[in-house]
């Protein structure tokens, strides 16, 4: 719980960068997405998880992995880019790879540190008032 406290300012700030479709107010569609992204990674696992997230057509899940990856980037766990840009894209390349290698402790502590910047998310979003917004494809 240490760790996601220490990325609450993180999280706020990719709610600012990504999320926030009018000024103080997020679409309440992004409670059920971050709240069910848990559980989609235990039962599917990590890769599989984002996978589903990153290429579906609701441009709110995309939001949802690029904050989740931009929380990392921010909190220094992740340094890792071939760009230098760290992406929802990279997030799910690093899973996709560290599932190839059969790198267990990779996968572990990438899922950890995916599970715990969710969860700042999802607490740092309790901060701000959930609308209803009607926008075609979500976003």
């Amino acid at each position: 719980m240490k760790q996601v406290n220490s990325w609450l300012s993180n999280a706020d700030k990719a709610i600012q960068q990504h999320i926030i479709e009018k000024p103080g107010k997020i679409n309440s569609l992004y409670k059920g997405y971050v709240s069910s992204l848990g559980a989609m990674i235990i039962q599917n696992g990590l890769s599989a998880a984002l996978a589903i997230n990153m290429k579906s057509d609701d441009k709110l899940r995309n939001k949802m992995v690029e904050s989740i990856a931009f929380i990392l980037k921010s909190s220094g766990k992740i340094t890792y880019s071939s760009n230098g840009n760290y992406t929802g894209q990279t997030l799910l390349n690093e899973s996709c790879t560290a599932d190839k290698d059969n790198d267990i402790r990779k996968l572990r502590l990438l899922k950890n540190d995916v599970l715990d910047a969710a969860t700042a998310l999802k607490l740092m979003m309790r901060t701000y008032e959930f609308v209803e917004i009607k926008n075609e494809n979500h976003g």
